[in-house]
């Protein structure tokens, strides 16, 4: 009982974290009307977000007594390598991506990402692939579609080298979830997130030169939004992640429940932006709401292997 109560709390946070997740599109819209790129806006998230964990972990070590800021030569190594995945390929292949097919071709190929790390979760934790599972994750592929598009398919552009970079997305995607839940095991989610964000901000900044793009468009407003977008769907969402997939998760289940992210950006965008949001787009949103409570029906189901 005890072990099923530690991943229901696991699952809640990140459903926590997936609900901040939706509220990226607020931000890169806010930012994009100040005249920022792609590219520097997902250079100004993780760089954000890493300033905003230096004076939070140098508080929580304070009054610890304990050193956030230590990790072993292994963790240091596993952060890198989340950091150089999980955000500079995928950042870059997501924008590649939606430069070439466009936002919502973009959209739908990124929730590729749960098949990703249905496969790897069998190979690398042994977790099973019952029935439920499967026909939640066709379910939740297929909300999502039909929200991101409205049902209309004429808002898709096909491009090859577009649907790999965004096949390409989706697994950089879902390796947040695998090597987080490896990660985990070694380092506290704080230290993981700093260092992760530390090694992202800098593989971003080698290739995209952000400096002469922040001089061009610096100002009050701008560093306001950098910095929010850092704190609330970067540092916000990445901690309640990394501490949901610390729990007993089957991670499997977990981009699942995080796909409430969609319904959270399109609940901004009626409200925030004054959306047109169709009877087509909330029949989507219901299917991924539905995808989600038949994920998480009867989770007494024991792992494979």
């Amino acid at each position: 009982m005890k072990k099923d109560s530690n991943a229901t709390t696991g699952y809640i946070l990140v459903l926590c974290a997936g609900i901040l997740w939706g509220s990226i599109g607020f931000f890169v819209r806010k930012l994009n009307g100040l005249g920022v790129d792609t590219e520097l806006t997902a250079f100004m998230r993780i760089f954000c977000a890493w300033i905003i964990l230096i004076p939070l972990l140098m508080g929580m070590s304070l009054k610890s007594g304990r050193n956030y800021f230590k990790i072993s030569k292994k963790g240091l190594l596993q952060c890198f390598i989340m950091g150089l995945v999980t955000q500079a390929f995928f950042n870059l292949s997501y924008s590649g991506c939606i430069n070439s097919v466009g936002v919502a071709m973009g959209s739908v190929l990124l929730y590729t990402a749960p098949i990703f790390v249905s496969i790897l979760s069998r190979l690398l934790f042994k977790e099973e692939i019952n029935a439920r599972k499967g026909i939640s994750l066709v379910i939740n592929l297929l909300g999502c579609f039909i929200m991101v598009t409205g049902g209309d398919l004429s808002v898709l552009k096909v491009s090859g080298i577009g649907i790999l970079l965004g096949i390409g997305a989706g697994f950089f995607y879902a390796m947040v979830t695998i090597l987080g839940k490896f990660t985990s095991d070694e380092v506290d989610p704080f230290t993981m997130v700093f260092y992760n964000f530390l090694f992202g901000w800098i593989s971003l900044a080698l290739i995209s030169n952000p400096i002469p793009k922040i001089a061009a468009v610096s100002d009050l407003h701008f560093w306001l939004l950098a910095f929010g977008y850092g704190l609330i769907p970067t540092v916000g969402s990445y901690l309640f992640y990394m501490n949901g997939i610390s729990h007993d998760v089957e991670l499997s289940r977990v981009p699942i429940i995080a796909s409430v992210e969609p319904i959270i950006a399109t609940i901004i965008g009626l409200l925030v932006f004054g959306e047109n949001i169709t009877l087509v787009n909330a029949l989507g949103l219901v299917i991924v709401l539905f995808s989600i409570v038949l994920m998480n029906s009867g989770r007494k189901e024991k792992r494979g292997g």
